[in-house]
C-alpha cells in the first residue's frame, strides 16, 4: 500500500496545514456552500425514473455500532393504556412516546466540521479550545449544515474490482474512480456528492459480521481524498464504519482521511451508508437529498438520505 508523505503520524502534508477556507474566515459549512440555487435547480432534472433509494440503514436496539460510541437504547415510555387517557376523554384518546439515548455517530451518519480536529484547530482554522463546552460547540456544529440538494453519484468500487465485498484494509484509488466515472459516462461537478459501494452495506443488518470492519475495511485512501477535493465535491462517504481505509495507510496516524477531508477540504463525510439496493440496481447517477438534524453544536447527525434516478 501507498504511504501518506507525512513526516509523522499527525501530521498532513505541510502544504495542507493551513486549514482556511476558501469561503471567507466566517464560513461554518465548507464545500455545501458550493450548492446554490442554480445547482439546486440543475440538480432536480437528474431523475428520470422517479424511483427512490433509502440510503441509510435501520436503528436498533443492538445494531451494529463502534464500541466507543455506546450502545443506541430505545425504550416506550408512555403507552396508550397509561395515566388512564382512554377512559378519561369521550375520543378514547390514546397516546404514545418513546425516549432515545445514542451517540450522535449512531447508524448512517453525517460528520459536522467540528468531528475532526488537526493540531488543535477545526476547519477553517477555528481553535478547538475556543468553541467547546460541555453541551456541543459554539461553531461549527451540524446545525450549519442545512439541507442538502444536489447531484449524488456512486462509484461502485467492488464491481469495478470484480468482486462483491473489498478485502479490509484496501484503499480505493483515484485510478480506479476515475476509470469508472469514464466507464459509466459520469462527470462530477462541484457541489456534487460522491459515496462508494465496497459491499459492506449487505452485512450491517447482522452485527456479528459487520464488526470486523471497525478494525480493518475498505474505503476511501489519501490520495482519493485529495481528489474528492480537487473535483469541489460537497459530500462523501461509504458503506463502513470509517468510509476510509482501515488500518490507514501510513500506520502511524489515526483516521488521516477524515482529518483531511473535514478539517482542510470542508467535505462532510456520511458513514455507514446503505448502497447495496443501488449497487445491484447500478443506480449510479441520481438526486441526492439529505437533511441533517439541526442538534445545536453536535458533531454528527444520524440521517436517512435519498437517492432518486
Amino acid at each position: 500500500m501507498a504511504k501518506i508523505n507525512s513526516e509523522n503520524g499527525n501530521k498532513l502534508y505541510n502544504t495542507e496545514s493551513d486549514l482556511s477556507s476558501v469561503f471567507g474566515k466566517d464560513d461554518q459549512r465548507g464545500n455545501l456552500n458550493l450548492i446554490d440555487n442554480i445547482k439546486v435547480i440543475k440538480s432536480l432534472k437528474i431523475p428520470e425514473t422517479g424511483k427512490v433509494y433509502r440510503m441509510s440503514h435501520t436503528i436498533y436496539n443492538g445494531m451494529a455500532d463502534r464500541p466507543t460510541h455506546g450502545p443506541y437504547f430505545f425504550d416506550i415510555m408512555l403507552r396508550p393504556y397509561d395515566n388512564g387517557f382512554t377512559e378519561k376523554y369521550a375520543n378514547k384518546y390514546g397516546p404514545s412516546l418513546g425516549r432515545l439515548e445514542m451517540c450522535d455517530h449512531t447508524g448512517t451518519h453525517f460528520d459536522a466540521l467540528s468531528h475532526m480536529a488537526y493540531d488543535g484547530k477545526f476547519f477553517n482554522n477555528i481553535p478547538v479550545n475556543e468553541v467547546i463546552t460541555n453541551t456541543g460547540y459554539k461553531k461549527l456544529g451540524v446545525e450549519n449544515a442545512g439541507p442538502i440538494i444536489t447531484g449524488g453519484i456512486m462509484v461502485d468500487a467492488a464491481a469495478a474490482s470484480g468482486t462483491d465485498i473489498l478485502e479490509g484494509g484496501y484503499p480505493i484509488t483515484v485510478k480506479e474512480v476515475k476509470n469508472f466515472l469514464k466507464d459509466n459516462s459520469i462527470t462530477p461537478e462541484p457541489g456534487d456528492a460522491m459515496f462508494f459501494h465496497t459491499g459492506a452495506s449487505s452485512m450491517f443488518s447482522n452485527p456479528g459480521k459487520y464488526d470486523k470492519f471497525y478494525d480493518s475495511s475498505p474505503g476511501i485512501g489519501y490520495d482519493l481524498a485529495r481528489y474528492l477535493s480537487e473535483l469541489k465535491i460537497s459530500v462523501t462517504g461509504s458503506d463502513t464504519p470509517s468510509s476510509e481505509v482501515v488500518p490507514p495507510e501510513d500506520g502511524n496516524t489515526r483516521l488521516p482521511v477524515h482529518q483531511y477531508l473535514i478539517a482542510k477540504a470542508g467535505i462532510h463525510i456520511i458513514d455507514n451508508l446503505s448502497l447495496h439496493r443501488m449497487a445491484k440496481d447500478r443506480a449510479y447517477r441520481f438526486l441526492f437529498v439529505c437533511s441533517p438534524i439541526p442538534f445545536k453544536g453536535a458533531t454528527a447527525s444520524p440521517v436517512s438520505p435519498v437517492a432518486i434516478v
